[in-house]
């Protein structure tokens, strides 16, 4: 789905959160080189960040919409 064509009104996390929480996780392991994509599937907010470590990789962190929580990474 496209960003402006989600309705996410009643959820906890929005877009932006979804983000910041992404961030904070992933600057725990890596360095942040920059948030590439971040969508909206089935409750669940996908953000895609390129990070840095000792080489530059891009990781996805999939979060639930209404707690939060981070459900899985890779």
């Amino acid at each position: 789905m496209g960003m402006g064509l989600v309705h996410t009104a009643s959820y906890k996390i929005d877009r932006k959160k979804a983000e910041d929480i992404t961030i904070r996780f992933l600057q725990q392991h890596y360095n942040i080189l920059g948030v590439k994509k971040i969508s909206f599937e089935n409750n669940v907010w996908v953000v895609r960040a390129d990070v840095s470590s000792f080489g530059e990789a891009t990781k996805e962190v999939s979060i639930n919409a209404k707690t939060g929580k981070i459900l899985g990474w890779h």
